[in-house]
């Protein structure tokens, strides 16, 4: 086969066509050996690129600190990934119903605990059913929270009895007797007033009572009974009974401060 020359401007013969084709004319073994070196070239550029590119991919992120990578994570989403923002979950200490003013939470030789005015006296007697009988103070001697246990089967049952009693009282006037809401178990409430009361240091004067008998977290039954002055109202005897209740925990039990 003949070539063109385009510096000679002629046609060549067959050795120059070998001279513009040299690859055809090597022999087998050559030929095996250059494919081979290409082969070898080749592969190892698209290693390298394969490299560089894996290098780039995985690039590692900017160091975060600890605190903030974790704080990101869990941005957003409520542990399910509902895309609701966390919320903190603090504990009943922190959550607890604040206690009125001058009142402290303590627990009484009796095994039970209760919330009262800082600077009563505690007086105790027997009795003949449960746990003693037993009579907080004020200091002044005008008010009293009193707390025994129940042997009635139910507050409201026992009530009715306490009712009897009540009743021969001078000056004896009811204000309600009802069964009324509770946590636990069944409530029942007697309010009235009388002009004397034995136990009271100023008789003579019309006195306020709210007897509050309850079934507690160990499924037996107490009483809270508010004594005071009818005079000034009935919130202060209201705010003895509903707190005394609220933190009350009967004997033998542990119990979380009531949730605010």
């Amino acid at each position: 086969m003949r070539v063109y020359d385009t510096e000679r401007q002629e046609w060549g013969g067959s050795r120059r066509e070998r001279l513009f084709h040299t690859d055809q004319y090597l022999d087998v073994p050559r030929q095996k050996a250059v494919r081979q070196r290409t082969g070898i070239v080749l592969a190892v550029v698209g290693l390298a690129f394969g490299v560089w590119a894996l290098a780039w991919k995985d690039e590692p992120e900017p160091y975060r600190e600890p605190a903030a990578a974790e704080q990101e994570s869990t941005a957003g989403t409520d542990g399910a990934g509902n895309g609701v923002p966390p919320t903190g979950s603090g504990t009943h200490d922190a959550a607890s119903t604040a206690l009125p003013v001058g009142y402290a939470s303590q627990q009484d030789a009796e095994g039970y605990r209760i919330a009262l005015p800082e600077d009563w006296t505690r007086e105790a007697r027997s009795s003949q059913y449960g746990i003693d009988v037993v009579d907080y103070r004020s200091p002044d001697g005008t008010r009293r929270l009193q707390v025994f246990q129940v042997l009635e089967t139910s507050p409201y049952a026992s009530l009715k009895a306490a009712r009897v009693e009540a009743e021969k009282l001078d000056g004896y006037e009811a204000v309600s007797l009802a069964e009324v809401p509770a946590d636990t178990g069944s409530a029942a409430e007697h309010e009235y007033r009388a002009d004397e009361i034995a136990g009271e240091q100023d008789g003579g004067s019309t006195r306020h009572v709210i007897d509050h008998r309850f079934e507690a977290a160990d499924g037996e039954r107490y009483a809270l009974v508010a004594y005071g002055s009818d005079a000034d109202g009935a919130e202060d005897e209201r705010e003895l009974v509903d707190t005394a209740l609220l933190w009350f925990c009967p004997p033998g039990l542990e119990c979380d401060p009531p949730a605010g």
